[in-house]
This record gives structure tokens, sequence and C-alpha cells, in this order.
């Protein structure tokens, strides 16, 4: 019960970190809506990082009476992230490609694709460990 009601939690505060993110798309120039887009990817950024540390302490409370399993789980969270982090950047790339390198819509693609998947990912690990 004590592990829903910390799960239930978690949710409801990514979800509200979500929600307060900015529409960008309200910006006057392309500045501002650099400066928007580059103040969520911060937000999602920070909401990630705690996702995934919340992750890895959920799976040493699980996995605490079996060390050797907590120790191999661990490791395949972090490999899983360290994957993920990598196709992420890449895709964000692909997907800011249609404008010009350095450029403000080029880095605001980026903060905007960055975000996006980060809240993707952001649920998949509040669902570790898998039960």
């Amino acid at each position: 019960m004590r592990a829903k009601l910390i799960i239930f939690a978690s949710l409801a505060l990514c979800s509200t970190g979500a929600f307060a993110m900015s529409d960008c798309a309200q910006g006057a120039n392309d500045t501002e809506v650099l400066n928007c887009s580059t103040a969520n990817k911060a937000q999602a950024e920070e909401s990630l990082n705690k996702a995934y540390a919340q992750a890895k302490k959920r799976i040493a409370s699980s996995y605490q009476a079996a060390p050797e399993t907590n120790n191999a789980y661990q490791q395949v969270l972090l490999d899983s992230q360290r994957g993920w982090l990598k196709y992420r950047d890449g895709q964000c790339k692909i997907e800011a490609y249609l404008a010009e390198n350095a450029s403000n819509v080029n880095l605001d693609l980026a903060n905007q694709c960055i975000t996006r998947l980060d809240l993707e990912r952001i649920k998949q690990l509040q669902a570790i460990p898998y039960e």
C-alpha cells in the first residue's frame, strides 16, 4: 500500500510540473519563444533527474533483501538511461535539423523535442520497478 501511495504522489508531483510548463507559441518573437522553450526544457530535465533518482530508490527498497539482484537491476537501469539519453539527443538533433544550425529556431526545436521526450521517459521511470 505504501508503495502505491508513493507512486501516486510521484505522479501527482510530476504531472503538476508538466502542466506548469508554458505555451511557448505565445511568445512575441523568436527570442521569447526560445527563452520559454529553454525554461521548459530545464524544468523537464529536473523532473527527469528526480524520476530517475526515485526509480533507483524504489528498486533499492524493493530488492533490499536481494543485494545481487538489486545491483544487477540498478546496472540495467543505468545502462538503459544512458542509452535512452543517447537516443533522445540524436532524435532531437534530427528534429532540429529542419532549421539552420545554432539558430533560435533550431535551438527551440531541440528544446521542444527534449522536453517532449523527457516527459515520456518520466512516465516510464515512474513504473519502475515493474511488478
